[in-house]
């Protein structure tokens, strides 16, 4: 069959660029960069954003879909952590926060 030794030539080929008995030193594994890089679109924190005057101040923007489930920690000022985290049900927005006081942070 032609188109079946056509296509185990070209695995074998592929297969012998990848694939080997070598192997990899150790140093290949090291990541020299540090920690990823947080993506752009997370940066955006909703509890940084200024309300506008026209809207009641209680209100938050609409969240982004990318930040929806991800847990946020503020930095801490006057000794209080705040870490938030926003859900989505249905066309409602619900962001919880949750304030913890450090001992020895102020």
């Amino acid at each position: 069959d032609i188109d079946s030794a056509s296509t185990a030539h070209r695995n074998r080929r592929g297969a012998e660029r990848t694939f080997g008995q070598e192997i990899p030193s150790v140093h290949s594994f090291e990541n020299k960069a540090g920690p990823p890089i947080l993506p752009p679109h997370l940066l955006q924190v909703i509890l940084n954003k200024d309300t506008p005057l026209s809207c009641e101040p209680t209100l938050l923007p609409e969240p982004n879909h990318v930040m929806i489930n991800h847990l946020y920690a503020l930095s801490i000022k006057d000794g209080v952590m705040v870490i938030s985290s926003t859900q989505r049900y249905r066309k409602k927005y619900v962001t919880t926060l949750l304030y913890k006081p450090i001992e020895g942070a102020a």
